[in-house]
């Protein structure tokens, strides 16, 4: 059946009316995130189909500052998030941005990130007198000096311009605290970051046993030093620092100091960290055994003492140690090292055992002293086959 005209006309106005209440309920706002998709694009004009009445472009000047493969990356028919700026033109035309559509994702990430208290690692892009300027998306956050961790201020004028400027390219773990987008106003906190147990685990389980991390020296004690790595500090151990006996850890590292570690153990159940320095260098005594053998006479120098006996260093190798037992120092009984030998003293040591898979070599002094005096004497065997020289009786 035939529809009149007039029925025709009242079906038109009223997927007119519908049409019209479609577009008023997409209706866009100043400072409105909204989808759309990209129709066309060159190096001038950018227009974005968001579905309403009006086109919208994205402003001329944001136009004007993309980089060439920032507006190469763009392809029509791509979906897209614009922030509305303004309505433009008499025509309607809404002049959007792509950039502030971005940033607004980014502070919706901050308030994420302030709501759930995360600490996550930033890269400082910029220092100033107060602080360090880091880098979240498309937004920067500030840290101030008293958010950082203490030890960056360590051996740096506290009133100099230039106080942060090492930190720059430096990576911090960090945690968000204040974020107020109408002032632009994002501030981060290291302590807080530090201070978080979870964040501290998280970190913790990113090391790997065996891997290399750069870390900062942050205090040095009589039995070592701690390092922070990643915002954990861990422990280095003296006897980490070098393969060479170490009494003065302050002698290896410095507090403020950057070096690369060895992770030597993660232990998440007690959130500690242990780390190694010497271990970035050979093991000596894997190539002990291509120097030295049972029975060969070394130089060694006296490095410690106990009651079983004392300890001596190779002085070709001052890395490798071994023992002097006390029945080794002399043919008399000996009651402590010290009557026969002192700190410091250099000996020909006898090697009696060496066993480098269990880190062992044992000396003996007084066996190298029997085969040292055992040994012809050079003029012993120079006269060896010479006659007799006679007395001055038989000359008369």
């Amino acid at each position: 059946m035939m529809k009149t005209a007039s029925e025709v006309g009242a079906e038109q106005d009223v997927m007119a009316s519908l049409l019209d209440q479609y577009l008023e309920t997409n209706t866009c706002h100043r400072g409105d995130v909204v989808e759309g998709v990209i129709a066309s694009i060159n190096d001038k004009t950018i227009l974005i189909d968001i579905g309403g009445k009006a086109d919208a472009i994205v402003h001329p000047r944001e136009v004007e500052r993309m980089l060439p493969r920032e507006l190469s990356a763009l392809k029509p028919g791509q979906g897209v998030s614009v922030y509305i700026l303004e309505q433009g033109d008499d025509d309607g035309t809404m002049l959007v941005s792509l950039a502030r559509a971005a940033q607004q994702s980014d502070w919706d990430r901050a308030r994420k990130l302030l709501r759930t208290e995360e600490a996550i690692p930033l890269p400082v892009v910029d220092a100033n007198k107060g602080g360090v300027i880091v880098r979240l998306g498309r937004l920067r956050g500030f840290v101030p000096g008293s958010q950082l961790l203490p030890w960056h201020a360590q051996h740096n004028d506290s009133e100099s311009e230039n106080r942060w400027e090492p930190l720059l390219g430096e990576t911090l773990m960090l945690r968000v605290i204040e974020v107020t987008p109408e002032r632009n106003r994002l501030i981060l906190s290291e302590r807080r970051a530090v201070d978080s147990k979870a964040a501290k685990r998280k970190i913790l389980e990113r090391l790997k046993v065996g891997s290399v991390a750069r870390g900062t020296v942050n205090n040095v004690v009589p039995f070592g030093a701690f390092v922070n790595v990643n915002g954990v500090d861990g422990l280095l151990h003296i006897s980490e620092l070098s393969w060479k006996r170490v009494t003065k850890p302050q002698e290896y590292v410095q507090v403020g100091q950057e070096i690369d570690v060895y992770i030597l153990d993660v232990d998440l159940e007690q959130e500690r960290l242990g780390l190694s320095l010497k271990r970035l260098t050979p093991d000596p005594w894997e190539s002990v055994r291509d120097t030295y053998r049972e029975g060969q006479l070394v130089e060694a120098t006296i490095v410690n003492m106990t009651s079983f006996g004392a300890f001596a260093a190779l002085v070709e190798r001052p890395e490798i140690e071994g023992l002097i037992h006390i029945s080794e120092l002399a043919d008399h009984p000996v009651t402590r090292p010290q009557e026969v030998v002192k700190l410091g003293d250099r000996h020909t040591l006898k090697i009696i055992s060496l066993q480098p898979e269990e880190r062992r070599i044992a000396f003996s002094l007084k066996q190298a002293r029997t085969q040292t005096s055992d040994a012809p004497q050079p003029a012993e065997i120079e006269n060896s086959d010479a006659l007799p020289v006679a007395t001055g009786q038989e000359a008369v």
